[in-house]
């Protein structure tokens, strides 16, 4: 009988061992869900921490490379715009150099200019009148007429033309001076033309005439600096000037300190240059835009290098030594 007691006590009904089974497993499975639910939340909190810069982590992200900035290539020539300044831009690799404001040179690197497309008029001797002139090496023509419409205006006169201009809207009335073509070298200042004076020639002489009467032939003389006393003044010192007295109105200056509104002289041509801006590299070398006139007169424009189609209308100053001579307007 004993024997059986504990045979009988042992026995576990097998709904009880199914009822145990499901739960253990109902206790291991909310200790996985508990280990995983608490495993992400650290997670979770560690990139907080890290997107609000209190903590980081100890594996770097990779990171691309920084590429560099492309250099931006301006065109050499704009053609839509109106100033010297604006419508040539310097190569890649130069910089303008700097001009003083009121300088000579800002008055030229501003200058404007006539449509792009535009020639140049130039005085026609067959007809006595101004025609286009398509085959100078002009890139692009300054805004200036011609003193007037005969031959007067040629290539030196037409350096004078533009230091004139210069001073002129300066109101520097009274350094408006330029030394005519006599012998001797006759001083003609626009400070005397505009109080009545004006000039005899007498051969290669010329004087003053400052008490008009029957001795002399000016009748109604107009004083004053009104801009069409100055342009007739003006008139006068043309007829009076040519390349051979234009160096009496300069200083020599050498090369290395050219700058712009400085002149040119070439010993095989009668036609100077006049530098209208310039630029230089990060090793000093320059290069420039250069104006003329022309013989017969023309309208002033801006030479095309024909050497380097690639830095027009920019010039290599250092090819500019043969045969030059390099001057500034006192």
């Amino acid at each position: 009988m004993r024997n059986k007691f504990y045979e009988d006590e042992s026995t576990v009904p097998l709904s009880n061992k199914i009822l145990i089974a499901a739960s253990i497993l109902c206790v291991i499975a909310t200790i996985v869900v508990f280990i995983f639910f608490n495993k992400h939340q650290k997670s979770k909190n560690s990139n907080t921490l890290n997107n609000n810069g209190a903590a980081t982590s100890s594996v770097s992200e990779p990171t691309e490379t920084a590429k560099p900035t492309p250099e931006v290539v301006l065109d050499v020539i704009v053609p839509s715009e109106k100033t010297i300044g604006t419508r040539f831009n310097p190569p890649s690799g130069y910089t303008r150099v700097n001009l003083t404001g009121g300088s000579f040179g800002e008055y030229l690197r501003t200058f404007s200019l006539r449509e792009h497309s535009t020639k140049p008029l130039s005085y026609d001797s067959q007809t006595k009148a101004l025609v286009s002139n398509p085959s100078l090496p002009a890139v692009s023509v300054l805004e200036l007429d011609l003193i007037n419409k005969s031959n007067l205006q040629e290539s030196s006169n037409s350096l004078i033309r533009l230091y004139a201009e210069y001073l002129y809207g300066q109101n520097r009335f009274q350094d408006i001076s330029f030394n005519l073509l006599t012998t001797p070298a006759f001083k003609c200042d626009f400070q005397t033309w505009s109080e009545g004076g004006r000039l005899i020639e007498e051969g290669n002489t010329i004087t003053w005439c400052k008490e008009h009467g029957d001795h002399c032939k000016h009748r109604d003389v107009d004083t004053g600096t009104e801009y069409g006393v100055f342009k007739y003044y003006l008139q006068n010192v043309m007829i009076h000037s040519n390349i051979s007295s234009l160096p009496s109105n300069l200083k020599t200056v050498q090369l290395n300190d050219l700058t712009v509104g400085d002149v040119i002289i070439y010993a095989d041509s009668n036609i100077p240059d006049i530098i209208v801006d310039m630029a230089e590299d990060s090793n000093g070398n320059k290069i420039c835009i250069l104006a003329r006139g022309g013989n017969p007169a023309c309208e002033i424009y801006i030479v095309r290098n024909e050497k380097n189609s690639d830095l027009n209308p920019w010039h290599d100053v250092n090819n500019l030594l043969v045969g030059a001579s390099f001057y500034r307007f006192k």
